[in-house]
C-alpha cells in the first residue's frame, strides 16, 4: 500500500459534505470552506477540515462541482455534496448559487440492491467510511436507504462503529481502520451482504468469509470465493488515532 502523502499528489483534493462561509478577524473579513476532506498531503481521508482563506471560486459544470481556490490549493466541491442548508445562510457567496440549488439539492446518486439482500455502502469521504445502507424485502420493487442509526462506540482498546437498521433485522459493526475496515458482527438475518466501495481509492473489508478488496466504483458480495486469496498488507491502527471524531 502507498504512503498516505505520495498516494495524495496524483489524487484531486476535494471537500464532500461542504459548505463556505464568511470569517472576520480584527478589520479583516474573508471565506473560508467546510467539509470532509479526501486527497489532503497532510490530512486522513474522512477528516472534518476547514480551509485557509478562500482567493476565488468557480463552478466547473462539466464536473458537475464547484473548485474553491486558496494560496496553496485547490479544493474539488462536487455540487450534489453542498450542505444547502448550512450554505443558504451565505447565498451570495457562490456565483448563481439558487440556480445550482435547484439544480443539485436532492440529487445525489444513490445505490440500490436487489429485493432479499443487503447493501452497506462505504466511502473515503464519509465519517469513519460509512456512507448508507439498503435493504429490500423479497416482493417489494423498489430499493431505498433505510432509516438507519450509526454511531461509533468507544472501547477500552479501540473504537468501533455500529449501524442497526430500523424495522429490518441488520446489525453490522466494525472497526474503522486506514483504508480499511474490520467487521465483528455480520448480521443480516441470514439475507446475502454486499458492499460497495464509491470513494476514490482502494478499500479493503475484513469479513467472516476473509478479506474483500474493494477497488473504487466495485460492489462484492460478502462470501469466501470473492476474498483475497493471499491476505493483504493493511495498516493497523485507528482511522481516527486522536480518538472518537466529535460532529
Amino acid at each position: 500500500m502507498k504512503d498516505r502523502s505520495e498516494h495524495a499528489e496524483a489524487r484531486k483534493l476535494q471537500l464532500h459534505y461542504w459548505y463556505i462561509d464568511e470569517c472576520e478577524s480584527k478589520d479583516e473579513k474573508y471565506l473560508i470552506g467546510h467539509g470532509i476532506v479526501t486527497g489532503h498531503r497532510e490530512m486522513q481521508d474522512s477528516t472534518r477540515a476547514h480551509t485557509s482563506a478562500v482567493q476565488s471560486i468557480s463552478i466547473d459544470e462539466a464536473e458537475k462541482e464547484l473548485v474553491l481556490t486558496t494560496k496553496n490549493s485547490v479544493y474539488h466541491c462536487p455540487l450534489a455534496y453542498c450542505r444547502f442548508k448550512k450554505q443558504d445562510e451565505y447565498p451570495d457567496i457562490i456565483p448563481d448559487y439558487q440556480k445550482l440549488r435547484q439544480k443539485y439539492k436532492g440529487k445525489l446518486p444513490y445505490p440500490s440492491i436487489e429485493p432479499g439482500k443487503v447493501l452497506l455502502v462505504l466511502a473515503n469521504f464519509c465519517h469513519y467510511y460509512f456512507h448508507s445502507v439498503y435493504y429490500v424485502p423479497e416482493g417489494s420493487e423498489d430499493s431505498e436507504s433505510l432509516e438507519f442509526h450509526g454511531w461509533p462506540h468507544v472501547g477500552m482498546f479501540q473504537d468501533s462503529y455500529l449501524i442497526s437498521v430500523e424495522n429490518a433485522p441488520i446489525d453490522l459493526r466494525y472497526f474503522p481502520h486506514y483504508q480499511h475496515v474490520e467487521f465483528y458482527s455480520e448480521d443480516t438475518n441470514d439475507m446475502p451482504l454486499f458492499i460497495e466501495n464509491i470513494g476514490d481509492v482502494t478499500l479493503y473489508a475484513s469479513t467472516s468469509c476473509g478479506t474483500l478488496k474493494l477497488e473504487p466504483g466495485e460492489r462484492k458480495e460478502v462470501k469466501r470465493e470473492n476474498a483475497e486469496k493471499e491476505m493483504p498488507m493493511l495498516l493497523g491502527g485507528e482511522l481516527y488515532p486522536a480518538g472518537i471524531f466529535e460532529e
